[in-house]
Order: C-alpha cells, then structure tokens, then sequence
C-alpha cells in the first residue's frame, strides 16, 4: 500500500467505535498496512499528531502554593491580623510570637497531608508498558512504548503488557487479563470478529486489547487505535485529577469558622468603640479589641482536631487500616453505604473448585475439605456455638480417612489425575506449592495438592506424549501419557478391553479378538473441556467404580448438574478419558477424542473470604448498606451476593448497560433497593456515587483496581486494598487496608463512630470554654462599668479580664490537653449497635450550639462572679483604689478561676447522658493526668517568677484560692445538675412513645 497521514477527518479521540468496525475498515481508516505497519517518517508525523503515548499529567501546585493555601481561612486572617495589631501597633511582641507560632504549626500538618495527595497521577504513570514490539516498514523491533502511534502494528504474548488501546487483528488462544480497567476477575477469551453493538461495555469488547491490561494466554497481532489520554486508561486518569471534596466535618467547621469570625469582628468593634466612647486610649482598647478577637476564635481547634484524628489512624493502622487523610477519619463512623468491588475484596481474587460431580454423584466430602482447611481462618460466634458439630464433620478429614475413599473412588481419581496432568499451570514456588499459569488451570493443581497429588511426581510416573492444546473453537483440552505398571487401574481397564475402548486410531488388525489384545495399555487419553462438548465425546461413563453405556437419562442428569452449577455462577469444567494401546501419529490427537468414559465435572468460583459473611452481618445491624459494584458478569455477582447475604428477596440486581438507560426518575426511585452493579465502568461508578449522595447518604468506596480511582476519589471515603491494590487506587484513597480484609472495614467503621464520638465531645467542649471567654471579655469590658457601679455605687473603668496571651495559654495548653484526653475517651458499649442514618444530627448543629452556649454562659457566670465580688470582698469600701493598685492579682483570680472551671468541665462531657457522678467518670486515665497535669501547668505560671512575666500573673494566698474554687466548682455542678435533668426528660418521653 501507499503510505500516508492518517486522514484528516479522522481523530482517533473515540470519534469510531473501533469495535464495531472489521478488521478491513480500521486499517483503512488508520491508514496502516497489517503486514509491514507504517514507516518511520509517518510514525513521526503522527507522533507530532497525537502526541506520545504516555498519560499526562496536569501541573499540580508546588510546595509552596500548597503551604500557602493552608493560610486560606477566615479565621487564619483575623489571628493574622491580630498578630500584626499586636506586635506592631500595641508592642505586644510575645502575643504576637505566640499567634505565629500556632498558626506555623497547624499549616505544616496541613502541608503535609495535602503534598502527599499529589502522587496519585504519577502513580498512574507508572503503569505504562516501557517497551513494546512493532512492526514498522516490514521489520519487526522493540521500541519505547511512549512512541507508539495510532496504525503501529504491535505483537504481544503471554505476559506482555498491552502498551495503547488496539484492534486484535490476528490471535491464537488468546486471553487477557482486563481486572485493572474492568474489575472482571476472569481473563477474557479474546477475538478478531466484528462486534455490532456500539454500546457494548469496555469488558464485553472481545476484539480490543487495552492499555494496562495482561496477556495471559496465547499471542496476537494488533493495530494501535489510541494512545496516551484518549486510551481507557487515559479517561480513568482525567477522572482522578477532579478536585477534591470536603470531609462533613471540614465543611462544618470552615462554616462555623466563618460565623465565629464575623461575630468576633463585629463584637469587637461593638467593644472597640465602647471603650472609646467612655473616654479610654485607643491603644488600650486595641489590645483589648485584640483580646477579644482572640478569645473568639478556637484557634486551638484545627491543631487538636489534627493531633485527636492521628492517634485514631495509630490505633486504626494496628486493625491493619491505614488511613491517608486524617480528615477522613470522622467519615468513617457515618457512613450509610458501602459500596465494594466484588473481585479481591470480597472474594480471594482467584479460581477455586468449589463442587465435584464423579459420575453422577457429588462429592461432597470435598466442601468438608474445604471448610476444614480454613477454619483457623475466620471464627464466628455462630462458629463457636457449632464447635462440636464442625469437630464432627471434620474428624473424617483430620484422620486422612478422605484419601482413602479418594483412593477407592475410581472415577474420583481419575477425574483429579486428568485435572493436572491435562494442565500447562506450572508451580512458581515448590517450596510454598504455589503456581502460576491460566487461573483456571491454577485451580484444578491447588484441587489437586488437596488429594496430595504433586504435579511433577505424577508427570514423572506419566510423562506428556503429546497434546491438542485448548482453543475457543474446540472449547477442550486433550493430552496423551505413557503410564507404568503401578499407575493404571485393572478394573477400569478390564472393562475397556471389553469395550474396544482401547483402540487407537491405528486399528486393531482384522478379526482380532478381546483375546487377542495387550493385557495392559501403555497409554492413556485425558481429555477436559466444556461439559457440552466433552459429553458429545463420550458413550460410557464411570458408576459405582464400573463401566456403562451412557444413556440418554444419564446425558440429561449431567446436563442438569451443569445448569445447577452455572445457576450458582460457576464455571464448570469435564473430564474423559481412554486408555490407548498404540499413540496415534503426531498432530492427529483430535482423530480420537471420541468414545470416551465421562469420569465427571468440577464447578469453579472466585469465593468469597470467609471473613466477608461475619462482616456483612454486622453491617446489616449497624443499619450500613453494603452495594457490590463490580466489572464482572451479573449472574456471578449474583452468585456471590446471595452467599454472602447482601442480596435479598427485594433487592435488584442490575448491570451497567441497564443502569445508563435508566432516566432519572427511574434512578431516583430504584436505587435505594440496587444491592449490585454488575458491568460497570469507572464512569458509572461515580454516577451511582452521585445518585446515592441525592439520597443523602454518605458513601464508603472500595476498590483495588486502577478503574476504581475516580470512584475512590469521589467517594466520602474511598478504601483501597493493601495488597492486591494498585498503585492508582493507593494514591486516590483515603484509607488503605493493608490486609485487603473486607471485615477490617467494620473495624474501622466501629472505630470511626468512636473517634467521631470524641470528636464531638471534645469539640462542644472547646466551643464552650470559647464562648465562656467571649461573654466574660465582652461583659466585663461593655457592661462592667455599669455593673459595678449598681453594686458599689462607685462609678469608673474596672480592669480587663483577661490578656491575649492569658486566653491563648488557656486555649491551647489547658482546654487542649483535656481535649485531647477526651479525643481517646474509651468507647460506648452500643457503639455498633446504632443505626447509622442519612440524617445524623452535625456536630455543631442548632440544637447542640444552644447547648454549649448555655454552657458557655454558666461558666462565665462563675468567672463574673471572681471578677465583680473579689475586689469588693478585699477592699470594701477602698475597692476603686484596691483594683487599680492590684489589677495583676484579680487579672489571675478571674483567669485561674475560669481554667479550673473549664478543666473540671471536661468531665461533664465524658457522659453527657449520665452525668459526671457516674462511676466510671474516672476511666480514662489520660483525662485525669491531663486534668492534673493542666493545672500544675496553671499554678507554675502563677508562682514560677519567669512565668509571672511572660504572661501577666500574680501570686495568690489561700483567700484568692477559695473564690477560685467556690466559682469554679458551683457553676461546674450546675451544667451537670441541667444535664441530668435534660437527658432524663428525654429519655422519659422516648419511653413514652415506645410505650405508645
């Protein structure tokens, strides 16, 4: 042909649907020869064209941007600008010192996790074959795959990595392995033949390679269609780049943060232009102002939220989670959905025979077999109450007995021996018994090495003579041995000399009597295939360790095996055999498949983990929904479903063909009862995310395959297998499970509800501690003068509470600690046994921000109390002069009055449903130390004369300790006092309804 451009009209950006196109019509359109491939002047052309065939990444943010960004807060700005009013305008240097300090801080922990988040796309990178063969004018050679071009003209073999998205031209027995791009966890049969349907689904596109994917069997000739981001790849890629979203607790938080900094500005300047008009210096009442701004906000929040969510991810990474973005974490104990791939999350992610039919009679020792071998796996409490029925079942098999029925069940062995002899799987590691090859052949030797048969010892006593390799044609497998003396069966081969089953396709000569043959066969035919196929070969099968005719009644009792099996998603597989008394000639194996002895069928799954039925359990009580999502065929994750228990009798079960024709009335109202997703592709999987979010739940996305990253992503919370995850899903991940265990989910889900307990424990309480110091700043300073003035009739200005860097000590070193205590709080017994709801009340919502408001209020009334009452009970009648000579003492009574009361506060949240009086308030021994520790803390810097100066204080006697404690303790008991009766208000009214 004429070599030339690829035409201009033609894109190759998915404009054709190249599976529905021949093999003619694609080189055609690429302009590309089969046999000699285009030149090298054209490759560079096009490479010009379409650019080279690597993913490409979009310019992520540098370091510095990244660190930046973490200043990017309403509340961040206004601790700027107060750093700023103190160390320049006010000379306050050490408040401003210490502002910076904490605002450094929090933005490094920030930093750090966003940095890590970049890697995804360079992780995906990585996935590109780095070489490649092509043919390129008739001559074949290995280049860098990144300069692959649409109409190269590519070969590839078993193990190869498929380099671009190609047409298969030509193929010999060939399979890929597509479970990174379309979850399937079988290797797809691969052809040349034109497909109809446009809408056909990436997996069901039998005639297309893609990019990333594996030759597993056979080899081929393919013409690249798409290269670099126009691949399937590519998409996936574009996908995961998509920004991301904020955590519910983010999204409070950065709302909350912005009311807080509104209200802090405007009481403030409220406060600011008081004091002014009452005659003060502006430069006072800047600090003031300052003060204010500072006891507003909960600078301390985001540093104890941080430190609270990183000693979760320490005790989550111990149950085998790890978790990527702290953030995330309170995500967990919320969820409503999980949505989970099928293939190695919820199954083992490899062929298993899990059924054995000899003759027409199952096996059924074999499933005891099975259960036994993992019983230290996973041990329910239903397990444990059935201890002594398994003991039972399995005595049989602990004492060997098994191996001698195996030994005595003819058409049993024979069905086994043929499974690995007739097998190319071969053994990867023989110390370990581990194999590699076509996954289903895998299976049939791991079946074997149950009934102790070693491949290579059994091929040493019957070495291969010849074979007729499996192809998608024949659809079976044939294979001839030599056998010795001691590894046939005489009863067996009595019955075939009867037979005439012994002969070749070299035929006995003439009139030759039974008499007259071999009194042993030198050879044995194995045959295994589709059970269809191999049954058409057969006209005896093995019964009671005999030989009969097989009759039309036993051809449709094995028909209905077959469609039992396959009603359970297996995949089944036949076994024949005859012994041979000559080899037929080389290349002629095919000439005597026929009158066979059917030994029986095996039906293979992919199971699932048998910690999966434990784990589904509990989420069905903890009111989760589990969802299989999944790339492999709808009847086998069906199969699976209903073993496990996700599916039930209302339940649909749909695949993604069905899904995208649904409209949108149609999604909305069916995908609350959708328990699985079969066929989907990565586009889909973030749809039903968004379909399910319209429903408000919160969704957990698990995945292990470089399809599952844009889902992941999309996802509230995205969960990737440890193991058998790739790189891709890793990256795009919020948590990772290092065990690729689906029931280490509802570990951390349960440890998630923990931390997300604490969360809000701790958070109310630093809220409340917050607003005490507001309301005693904002009272003291706007209406104090009046205050005072009704209670001693003196007029004048009293003194300002509290200092900037007084409210930054108590709001990080004495709320914090306890805070932080609280943030490892033991947890609720019940914790797995509420119902998770799409409606779970916020953190900060109405109801719970009127309460730390009231709480707020009560612990100011007793700091007042200090602030108003000391002076007076001091200085009488002298109190003017007293406060003004003393203003550091009464600036420490008031500050220590109200660290102590919002230290013993702490105990009110331990159990706000019980009260502080319970008898397990002092469990948790890092409350208590922290409790202690905090206020040793205070005293030192009431007493250390270093501490004194650097933050305003005074030393106290006895007398100031008796206000301190009497306010402090009174208005502590008081909040419990309300919340006892609050709590059993309620509790009486839900008694009630219940009643009802």
């Amino acid at each position: 042909m004429t070599y030339g451009s690829i035409p201009k009209n033609t894109t190759t950006q998915n404009n054709y649907f190249w599976h529905t196109k021949t093999v003619d019509e694609v080189i055609d359109l690429l302009n590309t020869d089969t046999k000699t491939g285009i030149t090298e002047e054209e490759a560079r052309r096009r490479l010009e064209k379409f650019g080279y065939n690597e993913l490409e990444e979009k310019r992520g943010r540098s370091p510095l941007k990244i660190f930046i960004s973490q200043f990017n807060d309403f509340m961040i700005w206004i601790l700027i600008a107060a750093a700023f009013v103190s160390g320049f305008l006010i000379r306050e240097v050490l408040d401003a010192i210490v502002i910076l300090v904490i605002l450094v801080i929090n933005a490094t922990l920030g930093f750090i996790q966003e940095f890590r988040a970049e890697k995804a796309l360079q992780a995906l990178k990585e996935l590109s074959a780095p070489t490649a063969k092509v043919i390129r004018e008739g001559v074949e050679k290995n280049i860098n795959s990144k300069l692959l071009v649409p109409g190269d003209i590519i070969k590839l073999s078993v193990g190869d990595l498929v380099p671009a998205d190609c047409r298969i031209i030509e193929e010999t027995n060939l399979l890929s392995d597509e479970s990174l791009i379309t979850g399937e966890s079988l290797p797809v049969e691969k052809t040349t033949s034109q497909l109809e349907d446009q809408s056909l689904p990436i997996g069901d596109r039998k005639n297309m390679l893609f990019s990333g994917t594996t030759i597993v069997k056979g080899r081929c000739k393919a013409v690249i269609v798409e290269t670099g981001n126009k691949t399937e790849i590519g998409k996936i890629a574009s996908l995961v780049q998509e920004k991301e979203e904020l955590t519910p607790l983010q999204k409070e938080l950065k709302v909350v943060g912005k009311k807080i900094g509104f209200i802090c500005l405007a009481v403030s300047a409220i406060v600011f232009l008081s004091g002014i008009l009452k005659g003060n210096e502006i430069a006072n009442m800047l600090l003031v102002a300052v003060a204010l701004a500072v006891a507003s906000i909960p600078e301390g929040l985001p540093a104890i939220v941080t430190v609270s969510l990183a000693l979760g991810v320490q005790r989550m990474a111990k149950n085998n989670a790890i978790v990527r973005r702290l953030s995330s974490v309170e995500t967990l104990g919320a969820v409503t959905v999980i949505c989970t791939d099928k293939t190695g999350t919820l199954t083992e992610n490899r062929m298993k025979v899990r059924k054995i039919f000899t003759g027409l009679e199952e096996f059924d020792l074999y499933e005891k077999i099975l259960k036994y071998k993992s019983r230290d796996i996973v041990k329910t409490e239903e397990d444990n109450k059935n201890n002594q029925s398994q003991n039972n079942d399995f005595h049989e098999v602990e004492q060997g007995k098994f191996l001698n029925t195996f030994e005595n069940n003819l058409a049993l062995k024979l069905l086994v021996e043929n499974a690995v002899l007739c097998n190319d799987a071969y053994y990867q590691d023989k110390t370990k018994r581990t194999f590699a090859g076509d996954p289903t052949e895998v299976a049939l030797l791991e079946m074997g090495e149950t009934f102790s048969l070693n491949k290579s010892s059994l091929e040493s006593k019957k070495p291969r003579l010849m074979e007729e390799p499996f192809d998608s044609i024949r659809k079976m497998m044939s294979t001839i041995h030599e056998i010795s003396e001691d590894n046939f069966f005489p009863e067996i081969w009595n019955h075939t000399q009867e037979s005439h089953f012994c002969k070749s396709s070299a035929q006995v000569q003439g009139n030759q009597k039974n008499s007259d043959m071999p009194g042993k066969p030198k050879y044995i035919l194995f045959s295994k295939g589709a059970p269809e196929v191999i049954l058409e070969k057969c006209s005896k099968i093995i019964k009671n360790n005999k030989i009969e005719d097989l009759t039309l009644s036993d051809k449709k009792e094995i028909q209905k095996i077959n469609s039992q099996l396959a009603e359970k998603a297996m995949r089944n597989l036949a076994f024949a055999f005859k012994y041979l008394d000559i080899p037929p000639p080389k290349n002629e194996v095919k000439s005597i498949e026929k009158d066979l002895i059917y030994c029986g069928v095996v039906g293979m799954i992919d199971p699932p983990r048998p910690e999966v039925y434990d784990a589904v359990e509990k989420c069905k009580k903890a009111n989760i929904k589990v969802v299989m999502v999944t790339g492999d065929h709808k009847l086998t994750a069906k199969a699976i479903g209903e073993e496990i228990g996700i599916v039930s009798d209302n339940d649909i079960v749909i695949d993604g063909e069905e899904f995208n024709k649904l409209s949108k009335e149609e999604r909305e109202e069916m995908i609350e009862n959708i328990k699985i997703f079969a066929r989907v592709s990565p586009s889909t999987k973030v749809e039903i995310v968004d379909e399910l979010r319209k429903k408000h739940h919160l969704i957990a996305m698990t995945g292990d395959g470089v399809n599952d990253a844009p889902s992941l992503k999309k996802a509230d919370i995205g969960i990737a297998m440890g193991i058998t995850g790739t790189d891709v899903s890793k990256e795009s991940s919020d948590m990772i499970l290092t065990d690729d265990n689906f029931a280490t989910i509802v570990k951390a889900v349960k440890e998630g509800r923990v931390i997300y307990d604490n969360l809000r424990k701790f958070i109310l309480f630093l809220l409340s501690c917050n607003i005490s110091e507001v309301l005693l700043m904002f009272i003291a300073i706007v209406f104090g003068d009046y205050i005072f003035y009704l209670i001693t009739g003196n007029g004048g200005y009293l003194y300002v509470p509290l200092l900037p860097v007084q409210i930054l000590w108590m709001n990080l070193i004495t709320d914090g600690l306890p805070a932080m205590a609280l943030g490892v709080d033991p947890p609720e017994k019940d914790v797995m046994e509420r119902k998770a709801t799409k409606e779970r009340e916020p953190i900060l919502s109405k109801r719970r921000l009127t309460i730390v408001t009231w709480q707020g209020l009560i612990l100011t009334l007793g700091a007042l109390f200090a602030y108003f009452a000391g002076p007076f009970i001091f200085y009488g009648n002298q109190v003017t002069q007293g406060t003004t000579n003393n203003v550091r003492v009464f600036q420490t009574i008031v500050f220590t009055t109200l660290v102590f009361a919002q230290l013993l506060h702490t105990y009110n949240y331990r159990f706000e449903k019980k009260g502080m009086f319970s008898k397990h308030i002092l469990e948790n021994m890092f409350l208590n130390l922290a409790v202690m520790a905090s206020a040793l803390l205070q005293i030192a810097i009431i007493y250390v004369p270093f501490l004194q100066n650097v933050f305003n204080t005074a030393p106290l006697n006895i007398e100031h300790w008796t206000i301190i404690l009497g306010s402090s303790i009174v208005s502590v008991f008081l909040i419990n006092f309300i919340n006892e009766i609050t709590y059993k208000r309620k509790s009486i009214v839900v008694n009630e309804k219940t009643s009802e």
